[in-house]
């Protein structure tokens, strides 16, 4: 082997050693678990006859990217976005958890995943009730 040969092969070897290990470092990146969904400040007057679903116990209604269920008089909200694909979810008063109908991703009350593909868990809201009108914000 002549020495231009040898000189070609050392760098290129080298760089091999170089660009190896940084690409599979990139391949590890942290995937952000943080809860996922829109930032909201609105409000529902359950008086109206469009949100009568929140009257009963388990009742649930889909508004500006939010899912607002009502659990035994109390209300609670989570990002309507499932954060596998986006795909809407939707309130199981069954299982009394939130479930994504494209690949099975299943959330509890609070908005974090219980099974299913979800990198992440649903953004949790405030909910406060002032008389027939409930506020929901984060």
């Amino acid at each position: 082997m002549d020495r231009r040969k040898f000189i070609r092969r050392t760098c290129a070897l080298c760089a091999l050693g170089i660009a190896g290990p940084a690409l599979l470092l990139e391949s590890c990146q942290k995937i952000d678990m943080s809860p996922q969904g829109p930032t909201v400040n609105f409000t529902v007057d359950l008086t109206k006859s469009s949100y009568s679903a929140l009257k009963a116990s388990g009742g649930s209604i889909a508004l500006n990217g939010v899912v607002i269920v009502n659990t035994a008089g109390s209300f609670i909200a989570v990002a309507q976005s499932c954060t596998h694909n986006g795909c809407s979810v939707s309130y199981n008063k069954a299982g009394n958890d939130f479930v994504c109908p494209c690949h099975g991703g299943i959330y509890d009350t609070s908005g974090n995943v219980t099974s299913g593909p979800p990198p992440a868990p649903l953004k949790s809201y405030t909910v406060t009730r002032s008389g027939n009108v409930l506020t929901i914000a984060g």
